[in-house]
């Protein structure tokens, strides 16, 4: 298993507006620390900035799931309303497994 380490989605931090967190892919392969990262962007976006950085195929949609707690993140919501600085995630595809 390849353990690759690299800082994602970083800029000037400026203040509480940004925090930092860990992502892995689903299979463990990528492991990365998303520093600086705005509270404020969707957690859909942070997703698919994960995913590319990782360079998981682009052609598949990426969610985040909270390691502690098994949940899901809503695309639609700030990140940073949904988890705390530190938090480990993994980028998880979204699949649909059929239902009736």
């Amino acid at each position: 298993m390849s353990n690759r380490q690299a800082t994602v989605l970083g800029g000037e931090p400026q203040s509480s507006d940004v925090f930092s967190f860990e992502a892995a892919d689903v299979t463990g392969t990528y492991r990365v620390v998303a520093d600086d990262v705005q509270r404020s962007l969707p957690a859909g976006a942070v997703a698919q900035a994960l995913a590319s950085r990782m360079s998981l195929p682009e052609n598949v949609p990426w969610g985040l799931r909270d390691d502690s707690t098994s949940a899901f993140l809503n695309d639609e919501q700030p990140i940073g309303d949904q988890i705390e600085p530190g938090t480990s995630v993994t980028v998880t595809p979204k699949t649909h497994l059929g239902g009736w």
